[in-house]
């Protein structure tokens, strides 16, 4: 392991670490096991979504067709009515002429035919539209219903696997509620079937044309429909509950629920008892089964909860400390064996000749050490904000529209044949500089566009630059082409794979926005898909059905950074800053911060005009 094992040892004296350890396992099973129905809740989604799509368009048919036949029947009634205006104008005028009274009863049949064949079978027509519409429309409400409670129960799983207690408990009370109305609402449409089949059998069996034989076959089919909807009526007051029920509820209970909730789908998985019917009543019963229990029981379950948690977060304790206290050197050896344990382990989980408890081992363990080399490879980006921060507060830094600028006095202190610039990536560039003010090599640096870095020293310290830039440049070189490597983070592909080319809304943002925008989407439970890009920026994808939502969310989400980022006063960038536990302070990138307040206080698109009148000129400060 490239970590310390900071676990108890496992010695007969000891049996209660044993048994916890086994509670651990046994949670984080469960958790995996409910994890594996969230591909089949996907497709089963899907479906549902192509069925509404398809129930839409024969809604909108028929709505169209309604009112072609209603536009008819006007029409029809309106040269009805003319056609008899026109009769008794004859009639008063004409009507002992031959050829009047000839063109009367011609308009008479004419009459007769609109008024008793044409008209009725438009009405007739109409009728059967408005019976297809609402038998549509009820079919419509019902497949709703059950896509409600696929969604839900989807959300209720994948809030078992939310690290943070708070944001679990909110995530799992929202989910379970909205499981709990449609598991409801999918139980009433289940009942009003049978109650429309009880009375289809009783008016047969009212028919006098049905023979004794028959009807004693109809009242054992009525008797059994009676008991299915008695049990289904007690089943839905059972499971009803108030609106804010569950998020009225003490963290103790939630987590209990939460608990128990994840074991029972987790154990039904193992068994195959998949339908989704009965999985969505028993989570939502599990989800109510605290509410029987004392409160000693429901603590110890929740306790229960608490300490697998515990214990998870203890292995990234170890890499926080690796962090906050480890040399460089030390954070690159860990990283470097968590890499090639990663990789041997990501071999083992895809082998097919091996076996599957071993597969499944080693799926776990990976999903561990991904996320220890994830806090780890956050050990640069804290460390190069720090570097700039100490450089700002010691003046040795400005803010500039454009970004940074890194001793700027010094620039212009260098004759110009006397300067030598080199042109490197912002990491490689805030690599360099440290070890250049620690060799106390006086240098300028300045932004030049997108992610690039213009340093400035004298023609007297280009042997000095190019040391440090060989030993700087190689390690920031190597691990970013380790990096780059990597496999690419993907949010829900599935639902990607299962939007049409044309349906596809696509939106770049950087991680921090993406990231709180992805929350809002999920808030509102809008399907979406992403992919954590290898610049800091994540690719966020949702239908073009559901853009306007997603606009009205990410303009919400940038107003707000922007308040955050932009002094009023004077429309200079702030660096936002985060205090640690440890008392470090961190800091956001500033390309990212750049350019949301570039584009929120119209600086954006002024550089651009800019830019475009004058492309050759390059924009300068450190971003």
């Amino acid at each position: 392991m490239p970590v310390q094992d900071n676990e108890n040892k496992r010695t007969a004296e000891n049996p209660a670490v044993s048994a916890e350890e086994e509670l651990r396992k046994k949670q984080e099973n469960n958790v995996q096991k409910s994890g594996k129905l969230l591909p089949f809740l996907n497709a089963k989604a899907n479906h549902h979504r192509n069925r509404l799509e398809n129930l839409n368009e024969k809604i909108a048919t028929q709505h169209d067709k309604i009112a072609k036949h209603t536009t008819k029947i006007e029409k029809l009634s309106m040269k009805a009515e003319k056609l008899e205006d026109t009769n008794r104008m004859l009639k008063s005028t004409l009507g002992n002429l031959p050829f009047a009274k000839n063109l009367i009863q011609q308009n008479e049949k004419r009459i007769a035919n609109i008024r008793e064949n044409r008209i009725p079978n438009r009405q007739q027509k109409l009728q059967n539209c408005h019976s297809k519409l609402e038998k549509f429309s009820a079919k419509n409400e019902q497949i709703s219903h059950k896509l409600n409670r696929v969604i839900a129960l989807n959300d209720t799983i994948k809030s078992f696997s939310i690290g943070l207690n708070r944001q679990r408990r909110e995530a799992f009370s929202d989910a379970i509620s909205r499981l709990n109305t449609a598991t409801v609402d999918c139980l009433n449409d289940r009942k009003n079937a049978m109650i429309s089949q009880k009375n289809q059998l009783m008016q047969t069996y009212s028919n006098p044309a049905t023979s004794m034989v028959d009807k004693f076959k109809l009242q054992k089919k009525i008797d059994e429909t009676r008991d299915k909807i008695a049990n289904l009526e007690n089943k839905i007051e059972k499971l009803k509950r108030p609106e804010n029920h569950y998020k009225n509820q003490s963290d103790v209970q939630l987590d209990a629920s939460i608990k128990i909730t994840s074991d029972r789908i987790g154990e039904a998985v193992e068994n195959g008892d998949i339908s989704m019917p009965e999985i969505s009543v028993q989570a939502v019963e599990s989800a109510q089964e605290v509410e029987s229990l004392s409160e000693e029981k429901t603590a110890e379950i929740a306790g229960q909860l608490r300490n697998v948690e515990e214990q998870i977060e203890d292995d990234y304790n170890m890499i926080d400390g690796l962090i906050n206290n480890g040399s460089k050197e030390e954070i690159d050896k860990t990283r470097t064996e968590l890499r090639e344990s990663i990789k041997s382990l990501e071999n083992i989980a895809e082998n097919p000749l091996v076996s599957k408890e071993i597969r499944d081992s080693a799926t776990e363990e990976l999903a561990k050490m991904q996320k220890q080399l994830e806090i780890l490879d956050m050990a640069d980006d804290v460390a190069i904000d720090n570097w700039l921060s100490d450089m700002l507060d010691s003046g040795n830094a400005v803010i500039t529209d454009d970004g940074y600028k890194i001793n700027p006095d010094y620039y212009r202190e260098i004759p110009r044949d006397e300067r030598h610039f080199e042109t490197m990536t912002e990491i490689q560039a805030v690599q360099v500089m440290s070890e250049l003010a620690a060799k106390n090599v006086p240098f300028s640096a300045v932004t030049r566009g997108e992610d690039k870095v213009s340093l400035t020293v004298s023609k007297n310290d280009v042997p000095a630059l190019n040391d440090v830039m060989r030993s700087a440049i190689g390690k920031t070189a190597r691990t970013n082409s380790r990096e780059n490597s990597e496999k690419l983070q993907k949010i829900n592909p599935e639902y990607y794979s299962s939007l049409p080319k044309e349906k596809r809304f696509t939106c770049v943002e950087p991680k921090d926005t993406a990231r709180k925008i992805v929350a809002e989407l999920q808030q509102q439970n809008i399907p979406y898909s992403a992919v954590v890009r290898r610049n800091d920026t994540v690719s966020v994808t949702v239908s073009r059905d559901n853009l306007q939502a997603y606009r009205q969310i990410e303009s919400a989400v940038k107003s707000k950074r922007s308040q955050e980022f932009v002094r009023p006063e004077n429309g200079k960038v702030q660096p936002k800053r985060v205090t640690e536990k440890n008392g470090r302070r961190a800091f956001f990138s500033r390309s990212n911060m750049q350019r949301d307040a570039q584009r929120i206080s119209g600086r954006g698109q002024k550089n651009l005009q800019q830019q475009e009148q004058t492309p050759k000129k390059k924009n300068q400060g450190l971003e």
